[in-house]
Protein backbone atom coordinates (compact mmCIF):
# COMPACT_ATOMS: atom_id res chain seq x y z
CA UNK A 1 0.00 0.00 0.00
CA UNK A 2 1.95 3.01 -1.25
CA UNK A 3 1.89 6.36 1.43
CA UNK A 4 2.20 9.98 -0.31
CA UNK A 5 3.43 12.90 1.71
CA UNK A 6 0.85 16.12 1.07
CA UNK A 7 1.38 19.57 2.36
CA UNK A 8 -0.89 21.92 4.12
CA UNK A 9 0.45 25.66 4.00
CA UNK A 10 -0.96 26.06 7.46
CA UNK A 11 -0.17 22.62 9.16
CA UNK A 12 2.77 21.20 7.61
CA UNK A 13 2.61 17.34 5.91
CA UNK A 14 0.88 14.50 6.44
CA UNK A 15 1.19 10.85 4.98
CA UNK A 16 -1.70 9.49 3.31
CA UNK A 17 -2.26 6.17 2.84
CA UNK A 18 -4.02 4.59 -0.22
CA UNK A 19 -5.56 1.64 -1.66
CA UNK A 20 -5.07 1.83 -5.00
CA UNK A 21 -1.79 3.32 -6.74
CA UNK A 22 -3.64 6.39 -8.12
CA UNK A 23 -1.51 9.92 -6.59
CA UNK A 24 -4.03 12.14 -6.39
CA UNK A 25 -3.07 15.73 -7.26
CA UNK A 26 -4.67 17.18 -3.96
CA UNK A 27 -6.00 16.04 -0.65
CA UNK A 28 -8.22 17.28 1.80
CA UNK A 29 -6.16 18.76 5.30
CA UNK A 30 -7.37 16.30 8.08
CA UNK A 31 -7.16 19.23 10.20
CA UNK A 32 -8.35 21.98 8.22
CA UNK A 33 -10.08 20.46 5.39
CA UNK A 34 -8.19 22.98 2.55
CA UNK A 35 -6.34 20.74 -0.23
CA UNK A 36 -3.08 20.38 0.76
CA UNK A 37 -0.29 19.63 -2.59
CA UNK A 38 1.42 16.27 -3.38
CA UNK A 39 5.06 16.51 -2.14
CA UNK A 40 7.73 14.22 -3.74
CA UNK A 41 10.06 12.74 -1.08
CA UNK A 42 12.66 9.82 -1.42
CA UNK A 43 11.24 6.00 -1.20
CA UNK A 44 11.45 4.55 1.93
CA UNK A 45 13.10 1.55 2.88
CA UNK A 46 11.98 -1.07 5.61
CA UNK A 47 14.84 -4.07 6.23
CA UNK A 48 12.60 -7.15 8.18
CA UNK A 49 15.05 -9.50 9.61
CA UNK A 50 13.73 -12.59 11.47
CA UNK A 51 14.90 -13.49 14.87
CA UNK A 52 15.88 -16.44 16.45
CA UNK A 53 12.48 -17.36 17.78
CA UNK A 54 10.94 -17.33 14.75
CA UNK A 55 13.15 -19.21 12.97
CA UNK A 56 13.06 -22.03 16.01
CA UNK A 57 8.99 -21.65 15.13
CA UNK A 58 9.65 -22.84 11.50
CA UNK A 59 11.51 -25.68 12.28
CA UNK A 60 9.06 -27.28 14.93
CA UNK A 61 6.40 -26.68 12.29
CA UNK A 62 8.03 -28.53 9.44
CA UNK A 63 9.90 -32.09 10.04
CA UNK A 64 11.86 -31.62 6.52
CA UNK A 65 13.11 -27.66 7.50
CA UNK A 66 13.81 -29.72 11.06
CA UNK A 67 15.79 -32.57 9.78
CA UNK A 68 17.63 -30.28 7.18
CA UNK A 69 18.67 -28.05 10.29
CA UNK A 70 19.75 -30.95 12.73
CA UNK A 71 21.97 -32.69 9.84
CA UNK A 72 23.41 -29.01 8.93
CA UNK A 73 24.00 -28.82 12.70
CA UNK A 74 25.37 -32.38 12.95
CA UNK A 75 27.52 -31.44 10.13
CA UNK A 76 29.11 -27.95 11.32
CA UNK A 77 29.80 -30.03 14.77
CA UNK A 78 31.69 -32.56 12.50
CA UNK A 79 33.51 -30.51 10.69
CA UNK A 80 34.70 -27.95 13.97
CA UNK A 81 35.45 -31.50 15.24
CA UNK A 82 37.83 -32.60 11.97
CA UNK A 83 39.58 -28.95 12.47
CA UNK A 84 40.32 -29.78 15.90
CA UNK A 85 41.11 -33.68 15.74
CA UNK A 86 42.28 -34.24 12.67
CA UNK A 87 39.56 -36.55 11.98
CA UNK A 88 38.76 -37.44 8.19
CA UNK A 89 35.76 -35.17 6.91
CA UNK A 90 32.48 -36.43 5.72
CA UNK A 91 30.17 -35.70 2.66
CA UNK A 92 27.79 -33.02 2.35
CA UNK A 93 24.34 -33.10 3.31
CA UNK A 94 22.73 -35.02 0.81
CA UNK A 95 18.61 -34.82 -0.18
CA UNK A 96 18.65 -38.79 1.04
CA UNK A 97 19.40 -37.99 3.68
CA UNK A 98 17.51 -35.13 5.29
CA UNK A 99 14.24 -37.38 4.13
CA UNK A 100 15.59 -40.38 6.12
CA UNK A 101 15.33 -37.82 9.30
Amino acid sequence: MPIYVYECGEHGTCDVFVRGFERLDSHPCPACGKGMASVVTAPARVNIERGWNEKANDYRRDPYTQSKAQLTNLRRETLERVERDCDRPTGPITEEAIQVG
